[in-house]
């Protein structure tokens, strides 16, 4: 009898015809079968099925995944890889024949708790400002901690309500485009609603073998937002809404709870997403922008969300902007929630590519839509001393919006 019979089920859909490793960035930098989706999907029922003990080499091969779910977009069978791998995680994280990284562990103890995360992001920001900070490469300057209105009134005549969701890293290192989306939903009519019991969306817990903690975050937030009567459920990074939108996965009972998970999915939208479907009031103009815009499109707004549209549509509102995707958009760009941090040198050969690709296109700024891309794309052009903004669509849009 397999450990997991459920994870048995999914498992049972691959009909190994090895598509996915065409897709797969990992194998691409190690063509070694055990490095390719459908290697590790073999490895797992092996051990499920009790045909092999877990042991280190096993573990290093999980961990190089990068979770980015391209695998599962190209898949004609339609596995759902990423909930695979976050099951196998679950499973095996207990028979780990070694520690946890210490940053993950440190991480998701901050992550959680939104008074003590700001307050270590406070004490990061301090020992930055003194030179004594190690992860200065990796985290740039740390803004002061944001401030939250509970509501912010629409400008024009209103159109309805919809909330935001801040998440947890992103609420102070990406509290500048949170800061613009909500000035282009007041300037297009909508209220938003900022609750502030909200905490972080969990998706770094569940891809990390802790599935209770994530589902129990997931808990957290669903009772945050469940009172607000909201059109919509907005953020502003691509991986975290990629999570929310699969809470019915996570949280399926009991009942009351499962119904509440299904409605939060429903209404969750990347904000680029929303926007774009925004038909803007008259006194609502844009200033031009005669400046070349490369866009990166995340995977989790490739491959889960499947919106790669979204952040073209919103900056065709911009006049004389000249926007062109980045090359080879559909491979990571290595940065993958914690992957940058706990598997540093695979994620630089990963990024050296996109940034190869963002120097061919002599663009001025670098647009992207989830915040982990961002930081990990920022470190490199530090490293190589470019001078390159990057910036989210809704910053760069919320620039150039003019009220009449």
């Amino acid at each position: 009898m397999p450990l997991s019979q459920p994870l048995h089920q999914q498992i049972d859909r691959c009909v190994m015809c090895g598509i996915c490793s065409q897709h797969c960035p990992t194998y691409a930098l190690s063509p070694n079968e055990n490095e390719s989706p459908r290697g590790r999907l073999a490895l797992i029922a092996a051990v499920n099925q009790g045909q092999l003990n877990p042991d280190t080499l096993l573990f290093e091969h999980l961990d190089h995944c990068l979770g980015c779910r391209a695998c599962e977009r190209a898949c004609p069978s339609q596995v759902p890889f990423g909930e695979i791998m976050d099951q196998a995680r679950d499973l095996l994280e207990p028979r780990h024949p070694g520690k946890q990284h210490p940053g993950k562990r440190i991480g998701h103890a901050l992550l959680g708790h939104r008074r003590i995360l700001r307050a270590a992001l406070t004490g990061l920001r301090w020992a930055q400002k003194a030179g004594l900070s190690k992860v200065a490469g990796v985290i740039p300057p740390i803004p002061a901690p944001p401030g939250w209105q509970t509501y912010y009134p629409p400008r024009n005549k209103t159109r309805g309500d919809v909330a935001l969701f801040l998440g947890c890293i992103n609420e102070t290192l990406g509290q500048d485009e949170l800061r613009a989306a909500i000035r282009l939903l007041n300037s297009a009519g909508y209220g938003v609603h900022v609750p502030p019991q909200q905490t972080c969306c969990g998706a770094m817990h569940r891809h990390n073998g802790d599935r209770r903690a994530a589902t129990d975050l997931a808990k957290q937030n669903l009772r945050a937002f469940a009172k607000l009567q909201t059109e919509a459920i907005l953020h502003t990074a691509s991986g975290c809404t990629a999570a929310l939108q699969e809470y019915h996965k996570w949280v399926n009972s009991p009942p009351a709870q499962a119904g509440m998970a299904a409605e939060f999915s429903a209404k969750t939208q990347d904000i680029s997403h929303f926007l774009a479907t925004v038909h803007w009031p008259e006194q609502v103009q844009f200033s031009p922008l005669p400046v070349r815009v490369a866009v990166h499109s995340p995977c989790s707004l490739k491959h889960v969300l499947q919106q790669t549209h979204a952040p073209l549509q919103l900056l065709a509102n911009i006049p004389r902007i000249e926007w062109l995707e980045l090359p080879d958009n559909g491979h990571c760009c290595g940065g993958a929630g914690s992957y940058m941090l706990t598997q540093p040198e695979r994620a630089a050969r990963l990024r050296e590519d996109k940034l190869e690709a963002l120097h061919r296109t002599q663009a001025d700024i670098l647009v992207t839509s989830n915040i982990g891309c961002a930081l990990h794309l920022q470190a490199g052009l530090r490293e190589r001393g470019r001078e390159i903004e990057v910036l989210h669509p809704v910053t760069l849009l919320a620039r150039q919006l003019n009220t009449l």
